[in-house]
């Protein structure tokens, strides 16, 4: 049933011109999706080859919860929206998808709303899904490891939406600094961390009359570190405030937010409206509009460079495998270089294991490698990991050679250095050959 839809809302047709959700850019798209999945295919080709010996190998599933495989790799671009509570999240997302007037539009209102993860995707026919559904869709199966709290807080939303066809929308549920710290039945930061990991643009929503940064929401900052390209605030609701005042609104939430993030420059930010109802009096329309349409083509490069997160997302994982593959190496080394023969083998591993610092590991795979100490997880992640797999019962680098295939490591190197590299540029290339043949095709006018 629809809900009554008020008079007097603001044309929205900018919204599919912007985004290519047009019939114009239609046939354009269908050009450009089958070079995506070209593409996406040979990425995986590369993961299966060069990335997966050694993750399975060294068992780096059992070190880091950041996963990558066909779910990263083939799923839609994801669109993340977090922030305080009330800031307008839901409000965005429902005026985004035309679906502010109908009953499965998500809740808005000043009134803090359920704690639910809100997940949005493209249906033919719109219903709601619980945990256990969503968790059953291989994009978010992923999900399951957080437990049984975490899936009682999804919830999906499936609709029929152009832009639904070409992205998922994923809602954090708002963040109540003034409320007392409640126990989570799951690992809230760790889930948050999932989808930040998997986003390709996260937007950090702000009320202006709500601009104060808690506990929770430094937590959440600092998750963000290393992800400030991608990440962009909007200060919505901005025709309530008084033009002259404006300014020193962005200021003050700049102020407020820039020193919990690691980027030497301040974030990329929009100070608009986004929902369909007409500005407030007196409200800077001009500047409100061109910034609802700066942010609607940053969401549209978004989706434009799916295929270069993806291959970016591949290789950060590489690096990371690697890297945990040279550092249980350099373990492994410093154990037989110890180990006597009639000693105990058990004993040398776990004092290895316990004081890293005593036999200079993390120093010298450092100096051996040029990787960074700070690329590297700290030695209590380690005792972790080697208390669920004994040290002794891994290979060495070199033992994993064979004659005819070669070694792992030297693998996963090309791949980092070469392959993933040369695949960005040979997908750039390949977009524009199939767009100028798809103009050549065209009826001249």
């Amino acid at each position: 049933m629809e809900l009554e839809i008020p008079e007097n809302l603001r044309p929205r047709q900018h919204i599919g011109h912007i985004l290519k959700l047009d019939e114009e850019s239609a046939e354009s798209e269908v050009v450009l999706e089958k070079v995506t999945d070209a593409t996406l295919r040979e990425l995986k080709r590369l993961y299966d080859t060069a990335i997966k010996p050694l993750e399975l190998l060294y068992k780096y599933r059992d070190l880091s919860n950041r996963h990558f495989g066909d779910p990263e790799i083939f799923s839609k671009p994801l669109i993340l929206f977090m922030g305080p509570w009330s800031g307008g999240k839901s409000t965005i997302i429902n005026y985004l998808l035309d679906n502010e007037y109908n009953q499965l539009s998500l809740r808005t209102g000043a009134e803090p709303s359920p704690a639910y993860f809100n997940i949005l995707m493209h249906g033919e026919r719109s219903e709601i899904l619980d945990g256990t559904q969503l968790a059953a869709d291989w994009t978010f199966s992923g999900l399951q490891k957080f437990g049984q709290g975490l899936l009682d807080r999804l919830r999906g939303v499936k609709l029929k939406s152009p832009l639904l066809e070409k992205v998922n929308i994923v809602e954090i549920p708002g963040i109540l600094e003034i409320r007392k710290q409640v126990e989570r039945m799951f690992p809230f930061n760790d889930a948050c961390q999932w989808f930040i990991d998997r986003a390709d643009i996260i937007f950090l929503v702000y009320d202006p009359s709500k601009l104060d940064v808690g506990p929770e929401t430094e937590a959440i900052l600092d998750q963000l570190k290393g992800r400030e390209y991608q990440t962009r605030i909007i200060l919505n609701k901005a025709d309530q405030v008084k033009p002259e005042e404006l300014m020193r609104v962005q200021g003050t939430l700049i102020w407020n937010i820039s020193p919990l993030m690691s980027s030497a420059e301040p974030p990329i930010m929009y100070s608009t409206s986004l929902w369909s109802m007409p500005y407030e009096n007196g409200a800077p329309i001009r500047l409100l509009q061109a910034q609802e349409h700066a942010f609607l083509r940053d969401l549209r490069e978004a989706i434009n460079k799916r295929v270069d997160n993806k291959i970016a997302s591949a290789r950060r994982f590489a690096v990371r495998v690697r890297n945990h593959a040279k550092m249980v190496d350099c373990y492994l080394t410093t154990y037989y270089n110890h180990k006597s023969f009639f000693g105990n083998k058990k004993k040398t591993a776990d004092d290895i294991i316990e004081h890293p610092q005593d036999y200079h590991i993390y120093e010298g795979l450092s100096t051996l490698t040029n990787i960074s100490r700070y690329d590297l997880p700290d030695p209590e992640t380690y005792r972790d990991f080697f208390k669920l797999n004994p040290l002794y019962e891994f290979q060495q680098l070199a033992a994993t050679c064979t004659y005819f295939r070669g070694c792992p490591i030297n693998r996963l190197d090309v791949a980092i250095a070469y392959d993933l590299p040369e695949l960005v540029g040979k997908y750039k290339m390949n977009v524009e050959d199939a767009l100028e043949q798809h103009e050549k095709k065209q009826p001249k006018s």
